[in-house]
């Protein structure tokens, strides 16, 4: 064919040749330019049907825009012949780079990253390639990556992709092994319909062999080239491999795709986290990069007192912060801080004659934890995240959403809760921070999966009658809990149904949503479920349904009346498709008998049109007689109730979506004293204050 015409493509030489078809350089006639041009003949595609599909998968593969991945120009046929024409990519295969030797472990983790970076940019378009292999990846001169034949290899007849790729017969010895056979992920030998899990698979086998020089699995036949990949582990890799790499491998070569990495920009962060450790230089005594902290300026702060209560509130645009007096009738505003910030987690620590806020700030250039003691003021600005996970895990912080205080007790001792789902822990006041490991090396990790916003562990309760006892919450894993301050761990979700696995009452994989406990009957434990709610009054050892009489069993938030163990407040919503108040009609139930019946509180609250939805951390109570109660929603609106919930005003609208509200009485001693004020507030409504002269404007932004 060199020298004649397909299409507007003149062929100039052959480049290679596979199972797939023959590989021309040609040139663009019309875009005066040269291209690679791969062509399918009729021998190759033997049913109609199959040639169709390969069309079809062609064609939904050259949609992907990727630095890192071979555009696809143009699919299409000419005179019966199919092609394929496709940026021309000069440089060398990976397979030929890496040798016998493997690479360095620089270049291992540079060309990986854009191999995942490229996977991403596909998986999210619903392109998988099915077909990785270092054969199949393009290293340019300038050390760019370019991943070829995305998507091209699911729609071939089986004859094609047995010649394609795979072995057939004895071969001269165990290192000499080619094709894809010893790419394929287990799940596709046992004859499952692979996914994107697969490619994942498949980058850990290039990972492994570029760390080597060799293939994970390895046998004289096929037939032990498949035993090996379904049965066997991967030999050890050399010394001068860094643990975090390892790992990273190790997890991505799990024989069930549950235990997997589930995305690959968890793989493609897992070796930017490596990489960063290994290159960045140690850090100079003294050196600083910037200002320690962060004075807020041109915004309206507030003059806090003894005896006032507090709210804070998250949004994914920024934290706010609320004063009224203990009558809670009028509120004082101020924000945004973090402007334009994410702010998912909340926290004021009273203990210790502190008057110290807690925010999880997270935005393009990371997740970072920062406080004030002069109620916003000014706030800490840490130089570097104190969350980390060390880097032989191969793990980065996504997010941190809860900041759980320790006991009375022990004023130093902190907690937060991260995704992916880790607990780390503080015994400084926040100085320092340390992972868990008990938990986060726990032998059920591997097959914890991703609920629906990640994989969280949100919720933590320390007993506050056992100080080596602690639970926390995971989605979605489920309750667990340590005897022994967090060096062992046990899953506790005994009774507790899913509804998206074939087990409907597994040891462990149960999406929790939220728990509570009452610290006054620290054994008796309510939950929220991914439909379902639970109460338990062994210590989570086991789970009773007690969904009576609610519109829906299926919600996010949940809160502890302060002062009564039988008493808690839930916000359900619709379903797990329709994540808005039943009805239209936003309500919130109330059990004062642990869960036997539940009433509704609605007085106040809109009961047409309220499509709203209120998520975990969005709800909260005060430690007053009666009872504040404040929640905020998805569409900004934040509500509150001084009087347990019988009655509701809203307090603030136009806000971005809330995403956490938190609640402090300052001076906690005065908390639970039921005041005079507080009697004859009860039966009042309550309000925002309206804004100054001095910040009418920015206050009018917010409605």
């Amino acid at each position: 064919m060199i020298g004649e015409l397909l299409g507007h493509y003149r062929i100039v030489s052959k480049i290679g040749q596979g199972g797939m078809g023959v590989v021309y350089r040609a040139h663009d006639e019309v875009l005066q330019r040269d291209v690679a041009l791969k062509v399918v003949g009729e021998s190759s595609v033997i049913e109609k049907s199959s040639r169709e599909h390969l069309l079809h998968e062609a064609r939904a593969s050259s949609a992907l825009s990727h630095p890192n991945i071979c555009t696809i120009h143009e699919v299409g046929e000419f005179s019966g012949e199919f092609y394929m024409v496709m940026e021309l990519v000069e440089g060398t295969t990976l397979q030929s780079l890496i040798g016998s030797a493997g690479l360095a472990v620089e270049s291992i983790l540079r060309y990986g990253i854009q191999i995942a970076g490229a996977l991403a940019h596909a998986h999210g378009r619903n392109v998988i390639h099915h077909d990785l292999k270092s054969a199949n990846i393009i290293v340019t001169p300038q050390g760019l990556v370019k991943v070829l034949d995305f998507g091209l290899a699911r729609r071939l007849p089986k004859a094609v992709v047995d010649e394609a790729t795979q072995t057939i017969g004895p071969l001269a010895g165990a290192g000499a092994i080619a094709g894809t056979l010893s790419y394929m992920a287990p799940e596709v030998l046992r004859g499952q319909a692979g996914d994107y899990r697969g490619d994942l698979w498949a980058l850990g086998v290039v990972l492994y062999e570029a760390a080597s020089g060799q293939l994970p699995f390895r046998g004289g036949t096929s037939f032990e080239v498949t035993s090996a990949i379904l049965h066997e582990l991967p030999p050890l890799l050399p010394d001068r491999i860094p643990p975090g790499l390892w790992a990273i491998i190790q997890r991505s070569l799990a024989k069930e795709p549950a235990q997997r990495y589930q995305q690959a920009g968890e793989v493609q962060a897992a070796l930017e986290a490596v990489q960063s450790a290994s290159v960045a230089p140690p850090a100079q005594p003294g050196e600083q990069r910037g200002p320690f902290t962060t004075v807020s300026r041109g915004i309206r702060h507030l003059r806090v007192k003894e005896g006032d209560v507090l709210l804070l509130v998250g949004t994914i645009k920024g934290a706010f912060l609320l004063r009224s007096t203990l009558d809670r009738r009028r509120w004082d505003v101020a924000g945004p801080y973090f402007h334009g910030q994410s702010i998912y987690a909340l926290a004021y620590d009273g203990r210790a004659g502190r008057r110290r806020l807690w925010a999880s700030t997270h935005s393009y250039w990371g997740t970072y934890l920062r406080s004030s003691d002069d109620f916003g003021k000014i706030w800490t600005n840490p130089q570097e995240a104190s969350l980390r996970f060390p880097p032989e895990t191969g793990t980065v912080l996504n997010n941190i959403w809860q900041i759980c205080l320790g006991r009375p007790e022990e004023p130093d001792v902190l907690y937060c809760g991260v995704e992916p789902a880790a607990l780390f822990e503080s015994r400084d006041a926040g100085e320092s921070w340390s992972l868990v490991r008990g938990l986060f090396d726990h032998p059920h990790r591997p097959r914890w999966a991703p609920g629906n916003g990640g994989l969280t562990l949100h919720t933590i309760a320390p007993d506050p009658t056992n100080k080596a006892r602690l639970y926390v919450a995971i989605s979605a894993a489920g309750i667990y809990k340590t005897d022994d301050g967090g060096h062992s761990w046990r899953a506790l979700n005994r009774g507790i149904r899913t509804v998206h696995q074939p087990e409907k009452y597994p040891e462990f994989g149960q999406c929790v949503h939220k728990f509570v406990m009452h610290p006054a009957r620290p054994e008796r434990l309510f939950l929220q479920n991914h439909w379902g709610l639970y109460r338990s009054d062994d210590g989570a050892e086991s789970w009773k349904d007690i969904a009576n009489g609610v519109p829906s069993d299926f919600g996010f938030a949940m809160v502890m009346h302060p002062h009564n163990p039988d008493c808690v407040y839930i916000l359900p919503v619709e379903s797990d498709e329709f994540r808005c108040a039943p009805d239209g009609r936003l309500r919130v139930y109330r059990t004062r008998n642990a869960g036997a019946s539940w009433e509704p509180l609605m007085r106040g609250l809109p009961q047409k049109g309220a499509y709203e939805t209120v998520l975990r951390d969005a709800m909260t109570a005060d430690s007053l007689d009666p009872p504040g109660l404040y929640f905020g929603t998805r569409s900004g609106q934040l509500y509150g109730s001084n009087d347990e919930g019988k009655t509701w005003t809203r307090i603030l609208e136009g806000l971005p979506a809330v995403v956490c509200v938190k609640s402090a009485v300052i001076g906690e001693p005065r908390a639970g004293r039921k005041s005079k004020a507080t009697r004859a507030a009860a039966a009042r409504p309550s309000r925002a204050k309206p804004p100054t002269r001095k910040n009418k404007k920015r206050r009018g932004k917010l409605r």
